[in-house]
């Protein structure tokens, strides 16, 4: 008797929230503080069928070039806050267009002043994700069918700032990776207590909108530099071509309002 075995194999994806079109996250970044010690996440399933998830927390390092890695222990200055905080619900299932809430909250009970930092990671997988079942009816050819089911991997930075923290940062350059190439490689540095977080902006002198617009550029703490990679459009990099051009970093930290809107940095240079 032939018993053809039906398995379901899954694909991972990491990618950052809202990236896949089945899954709406938002906020897409939170920021508790003793003050404000609570927030909520909305979930929405914009995908066709029911989708179950899980919800974990993790600590992850920001790379020189902005990826994020698994961090086991910390570094000098680096604080997890994943011991600090609570959330629930730790997993569910959301119908098509169904949206569910769910909340964060920090204890901030006797922490040292500082930036404490730790990311929600979001496992989605449609209900059948993992199911393996053996048909006793024969297939003509015997074969083995191996559907691919998608699990999509998102994360949240959750922060945790206590007390009266501070940061500056420094657009030190901005060049083209090789000459001719699209893509432009900016350096920033920081200083001070806190992470930053931002939009970066290319605006070609004498016009009043950017040309191009990064948005949600952060730099965690503990790390005081980073180098942000931009590939530019081909249209985007001929109209910066040989132009005098203004690269901003701005504020756009709604957690620190004094900021919002604020230029942290900028130079000008030819392109």
């Amino acid at each position: 008797m032939k018993f053809p075995l039906f398995v379901a194999v899954a694909a991972v994806a990491a990618a950052a929230a809202p990236a896949h079109a089945e899954l709406l996250v938002a906020p897409t970044r939170v920021v508790l503080s003793p003050a404000s010690r609570s927030a909520e996440l909305v979930l929405v399933n914009k995908g066709a069928e029911p989708a179950a998830f899980r919800l974990a927390l993790e600590n992850r390092r920001m790379r020189s070039d902005g990826g994020l890695e698994a961090a086991e222990t910390a570094l000098p200055d680096e604080r997890f806050a994943a011991d600090k905080l609570r959330f629930s619900p730790r997993q569910l299932v959301l119908e098509p267009g169904a949206r569910q809430v769910v909340r964060i909250m920090a204890d901030a009970a006797d922490l040292a002043p500082g930036e404490y930092r730790s990311h929600l990671r979001l496992m989605s997988a449609p209900v059948s994700a993992g199911r393996s079942t053996v048909a006793t009816g024969d297939r003509p050819d015997n074969s083995l069918s191996i559907e691919l089911i998608a699990i999509r991997s998102i994360t949240v930075p959750v922060i945790l700032r206590v007390g009266s923290l501070d940061a500056q940062v420094t657009l030190n350059s901005a060049a083209l990776a090789q000459p001719g190439d699209n893509q432009l490689v900016i350096k920033l540095a920081r200083a001070g207590s806190r992470s930053t977080y931002g939009d970066i902006s290319l605006t070609v002198a004498g016009e009043k909108q950017p040309a191009w617009l990064v948005r949600g550029v952060a730099i965690y703490t503990p790390n005081t530099s980073r180098d942000v990679i931009l590939p530019l459009p081909a249209d985007v990099r001929a109209r910066l071509a040989g132009k005098r051009v203004t690269i901003a970093y701005v504020s756009t930290d709604s957690a620190e309002p004094a900021q919002l809107g604020r230029v942290l940095s900028s130079l000008t240079a030819t392109l």
